[in-house]
């Protein structure tokens, strides 16, 4: 049997981590702002940004839409979070900094790229942006791609590189 994937975080009590942050942050980014959908529209209030990641759908607290939705971006610098369907939170490409390679590779190069642990990797092609950005374009749309999460680059089994998802 295939186990769920984990969305809690090992080292957190009671997985409370908005708990946790907000003990580390002195409660200062614990403040009331917009709940909005992909054209702005205000649909609710949070309680704090930092109790969100992409991807989730638990917690939202809005009620009556036809359809689940789910974070599909974090604004913290507005105090605003985007919701979404599931299709809204399809991405066909990112950036990835902090590149680090174990071999040299051309300016495009194609590979399979895991973008978060237990995520299954996918092929992609690589783009080279600058000595240590690339842009990477899957062939298949991908959800929950969120700003923090590792992206390890495969060829075969031989890790080539790797870097953080911006």
């Amino acid at each position: 049997a295939e186990k769920a994937e984990s969305h809690e975080i090992c080292f957190i009590p009671d997985n409370d981590y908005p708990k946790f942050i907000a003990k580390q942050l002195n409660g200062d980014a614990f403040k009331q702002g917009d709940i909005v959908n992909s054209k702005g529209e205000l649909l609710g209030k949070h309680q704090g940004y930092p109790a969100f990641t992409i991807g989730q759908r638990k917690g939202l607290n809005l009620g009556g839409l036809k359809e689940p939705y789910f974070v599909t971006h974090i604004d913290p610098t507005n105090n605003r979070i985007t919701v979404g369907t599931k299709k809204e939170l399809e991405r066909a490409n990112c950036t990835v900094g902090q590149v680090t390679w174990s071999l040299d590779v051309e300016e495009s190069t194609r590979a399979e790229v895991q973008i978060r642990y237990r995520h299954q990797s996918v092929p992609a092609t690589i783009k080279k942006i600058d000595a240590s950005r690339v842009r990477v374009e899957f062939d298949q749309p991908q959800l929950s791609v969120a700003p923090g999460q590792s992206a390890v680059f495969y060829q075969e089994d031989c890790v080539i590189g790797g870097g953080w998802l911006e």
